[in-house]
């Protein structure tokens, strides 16, 4: 029979935690960092007039807000059919994804980020941003959008 003196069983239970803790920890960055780069990837396909990017990663029962429409869009089909009408009619040369910040809650994260549109007349285009994921059948989806204009200085 093994007996383990008191202090190294504490000193064992730490260690173990520890590595556990660790382990969680790395979990959550990388997952943060995906849900990130799953953004940024939209993103520079909606800076050439690309708006299918954001569909390809919205869930079906996505609900979507921005100040160009009155009342909340609902479901992939009217998220679709909203973007889909104005894909391609815009472009601009670039962005920046501004102090973007994820908060996890076990298969659900929230992104929130400002974000500076760059027009070709070097002029930004300020938003304020919250992307609602959620993890279904191993992967990542938007179910809830909301885009506001940023208050100017």
């Amino acid at each position: 029979m093994l007996i383990i003196k008191p202090n190294r069983f504490i000193l064992l239970l730490l260690f173990t935690l520890f590595c556990l803790l660790s382990a969680i920890s790395i979990n959550a960055q990388d997952i943060k960092d995906k849900i990130i780069a799953k953004e940024k990837a939209a993103l520079d396909r909606w800076k050439t007039g690309d708006t299918f990017g954001f569909i390809e990663i919205a869930g079906d029962d996505i609900t979507y807000f921005d100040p160009g429409i009155e009342k909340r869009i609902t479901g992939i089909k009217e998220f679709h059919d909203h973007l889909a009408s104005f894909n391609g009619t815009f472009s601009f040369p670039g962005y920046e994804l501004i102090n973007p910040e994820v908060q996890l809650y076990d298969n659900t994260a929230v992104l929130t980020f400002n974000f500076a549109g760059l027009s070709k007349e070097s002029k930004k285009d300020l938003w304020n941003a919250t992307e609602v994921y959620h993890k279904s059948g191993g992967e990542w989806k938007i179910i809830s959008s909301h885009w506001s204009h940023t208050k100017p200085k």
